[in-house]
């Protein structure tokens, strides 16, 4: 039970956090710079790279708790 809310809480939600910052960033770039949308590639990779790190180290720590 709490492997389970280690990964919830340690990885679940903080990449449900970021991936909602991104679309909310994606979201102004596409009404504010239409013609640079493609910009928002930028913070996509931003995000993913870091949610992708601090989830190794998370399963990293739960691995080596279990």
């Amino acid at each position: 039970m709490k492997k389970q809310l280690n990964i919830i809480f340690n990885i679940l939600i903080p990449t449900a956090i970021g991936f909602a910052t991104f679309f909310l960033i994606f979201y102004l770039y596409q009404k504010m710079f239409f013609e640079y949308r493609w910009l928002a590639v930028i913070p996509l990779a931003i995000v993913t790279g870091y949610i992708v790190i601090e989830n190794r180290k998370e399963w990293k720590m739960i691995k080596q708790q279990g």
